[in-house]
Order: structure tokens, then sequence, then C-alpha cells
């Protein structure tokens, strides 16, 4: 629990993103984490199967009825469907997934908070805060006068050193880094990771929609 507290105190909406951007990486990863922490607390702590037993049972026989079938997994019947009496078929149908949707929930929410980590890596590099020059933005629209010039001015300072920071690392690269740094040295630097985070929020939803397809083994 401590871990799962840790996880979501690291987890927080930043000030230069977008509608889109928070629902990938904030929202969702939220939900599927808050899934996965119930999940994990009703298999692992609570009772995660429920098994018809013969009236002679005992409640330790119950017990070992259903934790053997948890553990080797079930299979599926339709209703009104004869149970299979033949081994292999009822393996066939065996549903394997149950037991992992926990470990495999939080791996999804990792996976939809990652293009923000990539993000949150890569813009500073040109030297700007993107984050914080937003927020000063936000607040020259309560300010006037003075306080707005002020701001103005402090955006201004930080946009004239990252063109200084870019012209000293022009001037010091070789020919074979200025066309390996995705455009740092020319200026398109910020707007190539701007996309390509894009891209990344957009191959997740992709990619987790085929990843539960094959977990699933369903069409």
């Amino acid at each position: 629990m401590n871990f799962l507290g840790s996880a979501l105190n690291s987890i927080k909406p930043r000030d230069d993103d977008t509608v889109f951007d928070r629902v990938n990486y904030y929202y969702s990863t939220l939900i599927i984490l808050f899934a996965a922490a119930v999940l994990t607390a009703k298999q692992y702590v609570g009772q995660p199967i429920q098994c018809f037993v013969p009236a002679e049972f005992n409640r330790g026989w119950e017990q070992y009825a259903e934790d053997y079938c948890f553990v080797y997994n079930t299979y599926w019947v339709k209703p009104g469907e004869e149970i299979p009496q033949n081994l292999s078929e009822r393996e066939e149908r065996q549903l394997v997934y149950y037991r992992w949707v926990p470990f495999l929930l939080a791996l999804e929410a990792g996976f939809f908070y990652l293009p923000v980590i990539f993000w949150a890596q890569t813009n500073t590099k040109t030297g700007l805060n993107i984050a914080n020059m937003v927020k000063i933005v936000q607040k020259c629209d309560d300010t006037e006068g003075a306080e707005r010039e002020k701001a103005v001015e402090t955006i201004c300072r930080y946009m004239e050193d990252s063109v200084r920071l870019q012209k000293v690392r022009r001037d010091v690269s070789t020919l074979t880094e200025k066309h390996l740094t995705l455009g740092l040295l020319h200026g398109t630097y910020l707007a190539n990771m701007y996309i390509l985070t894009k891209l990344l929020y957009l191959f997740n939803v992709i990619a987790q929609f085929l990843m539960m397809n094959l977990f699933f083994g369903t069409e």
C-alpha cells in the first residue's frame, strides 16, 4: 500500500498539457491503478472465487476446492451445454487470464504514463521550462500593469537564453551531431518532441487494444 501511495503521489497533472493529454496520462492512469488495487485486494486478500460444492463438503474442503480452482484455472461452458468429459477439451477452454489481470492493469497504467515521462525528460533540453512558462502566462490573465510587463520580460528572457544556448551548442558541435539531435541545434527540437509525444499517446492506445486482444484470446 505504501508503494501504491507513492505511485499515486508522483502522478500529478502538468500545466503544459492539453485535455486529451491529461485524459491519457492522468485520469486513465489513476482509474486503472484503482481498478488494479481493488482486484489485487479481492484476489489475494479476499475471496477471489466461489464454487458450488457438494453438500457434504465442510468449510475446509470447500476452501481447498476454491483455492484449487483459482490456481489451476477454470474453463468456460455455455449455459445449457453439457460439461465436457474429455480432459483435453476442458484444458482448451481454460480461462488463464483472470489471475494476471491486476498485474496487467498495473502494466497498462505504466504504459499510459510513459509518454508524459518522455515529454518531461526531453522538453527541458532546450533550456526552456515550458510548464513554468505556461504558469506565468496564466497569471498574466489576472494581472495588469507592471506585473504583466514583468511576466512578459521573464518569458522573453527565457526564450533569449534558449536561443543563446542553441547557438553555443551549434558552434561547438560536430557535423554528425548537427544531424542527430532531432532539431536541438536548429530550433525545431521542442516541436519535434511535442509531435513525437502525441504519436506516443496514439501508439500506446493502439498497442493497448492489441495487447488486450492477445491477452484475452479473442477477436
